[in-house]
C-alpha cells in the first residue's frame, strides 16, 4: 500500500484528500463520516491492500454435512477444511494480474462484484464475518488521508515482494517519511 502510493496525485491518488482539506479549511481538522464516504479512490486502495496483503490467510471450518464440490469431490461431514482466502484473492481467474497491486481494478464493476460472490472476503463472511470490518476500513482510510495530506515518503532501499506463504516484503519495506509542513510550536 505505501509502496505504491507516494504523494503523487496521478489518477486519483491525492485529489479526493485535497478536496477534503479544502472543504475543511484546516489542515488537521477532524474527519467526519461524510469525509470518509467521499473517498472512493481511497476505498479502492483499501480493497486492494486487503486483497493483496490480508492479515489472515484463511479459516478452518468443520463440514456440518457432506459437501460435494467441483469435479465431484465430496468433503465428508465432520471433516475439517482450511478455506484459503489468500488463494482466492491471488487467483488470476478472479483478478487479472493478481500479483500486481492495482487499486484501479476496484473502479470497474467486475472487481466490485467480486465482493458479492465470495471471491473478495478479507473479513470472512456469513454469520462469522468480522464485526470490526467497517472500523478497520475507517481506520485505514483515516491513516491514508493523514499520510497523503501531511507526509511524503520514499523507499529507504530496494526491497522485494514475496508471495509465499504470505504476501510481504523481504526487508519489511523500509521507508523515509518526511512531514510536508513543520508542526508549529504552541
Amino acid at each position: 500500500m505505501v509502496k505504491k502510493s507516494g504523494k503523487q496525485t496521478e489518477g486519483g491518488r491525492g485529489e479526493e484528500h485535497d478536496e477534503i482539506r479544502a472543504r475543511k479549511g484546516e489542515e488537521e481538522a477532524a474527519l467526519q463520516w461524510e469525509d470518509y464516504k467521499s473517498m472512493p479512490f481511497t476505498q479502492c486502495v483499501v480493497n486492494e491492500t486487503l486483497r493483496v496483503a490480508n492479515i489472515i490467510s484463511g479459516v478452518f471450518r468443520r463440514a456440518m454435512t457432506d459437501v460435494t464440490i467441483k469435479d465431484g469431490y465430496t468433503i465428508p461431514k465432520g471433516w475439517k477444511v482450511f478455506a484459503s482466502l489468500r488463494a482466492v484473492h491471488m487467483d488470476h481467474h478472479h483478478f487479472k494480474d493478481a500479483r500486481t497491486f492495482n487499486p484501479w481494478r476496484w473502479q470497474n464493476s467486475s472487481a466490485a462484484a467480486s465482493s458479492s460472490v465470495n471471491v473478495f472476503t478479507p473479513f470472512g463472511g456469513g454469520p462469522r464475518r468480522c464485526p470490526g470490518a467497517e472500523l478497520a476500513r475507517v481506520g485505514l482510510s483515516v491513516f491514508l488521508h493523514r499520510l497523503v495530506t501531511q507526509f511524503s515518503w520514499m523507499p529507504a532501499e530496494q526491497d522485494k515482494v514475496i508471495f509465499f506463504p504470505t504476501t510481504r516484503t523481504q526487508k519489511r519495506y523500509p521507508i523515509i517519511v518526511r512531514r510536508l509542513k513543520p508542526v508549529e510550536a504552541m
